[in-house]
């Protein structure tokens, strides 16, 4: 009886490695099916063998609970493969309305680096992508106002509200260009700053008629 399971067992472990490729339910459904048939070839002997028996429903129980734990982590799956899908969608999103927004956008870190240009601040600022980012937001002030604009960035990073105000500021190739920013800072769920988002809009802020 040991030798024929042995021999079984050998040919078992060969087609094993057949169907290593086959999706996980079958692999499992094809065992279940597998050591069903070893314990029909067992006839009377594997039957009237008490620990034998025992042995094979223990097996056929344990590939029950693995199928069925494969059950849960393939619907894990899908369902992160649907979460993954809805933040791809809403970061397309994120993407269209920051590229095809009619005002200068402008991302940096918070001590002004810049990370990410719209078109339109990129066209407002006489550059390109290529050109403007790592490069500090500064640049595009006047050599004058530098430092009251690092300045305006401390005090911003300290504000629980958007803060706005008029500068003048210069385009990469020196024009002149007054504008008015507005700047809101981006903090993590300890409060930490993590990026500042500017919006510039060309001219100066519309007066109001008392």
């Amino acid at each position: 009886m040991a030798r024929l399971l042995n021999e079984r067992g050998r040919k078992e472990a060969m087609t094993l490695r057949e169907r290593m490729s086959e999706p996980t339910p079958v692999k499992i459904q094809t065992l279940r099916q597998r050591v069903q048939s070893l314990y029909q070839q067992g006839g009377s002997h594997a039957q009237s063998d008490t620990v034998l028996s025992r042995a094979f429903e223990e097996l056929a129980h344990a590939l029950e609970e693995l199928q069925a734990a494969d059950l849960a982590l393939q619907q894990q799956r899908d369902e992160w493969l649907n979460k993954q899908a809805e933040l791809e969608l809403e970061n397309q999103r994120y993407k269209d309305l920051f590229d095809h927004a009619p005002t200068g956008y402008v991302v940096t870190s918070i001590d002004g680096a810049i990370r990410q240009a719209n078109p339109s601040a990129l066209a407002l600022l006489e550059t390109t992508d290529r050109a403007i980012v790592g490069r500090s937001l500064a640049f595009f002030v006047p050599d004058g106002q530098r430092r009251a604009f690092r300045e305006k960035i401390g005090e911003l990073l300290q504000a629980t509200a958007p803060q706005e105000w008029q500068i003048s500021m210069c385009s990469w190739a020196g024009a002149s260009l007054d504008a008015r920013l507005t700047a809101s800072v981006l903090r993590g769920s300890s409060g930490r700053p993590l990026a500042l988002y500017w919006l510039i809009h060309a001219g100066a802020a519309p007066s109001t008629t008392q």
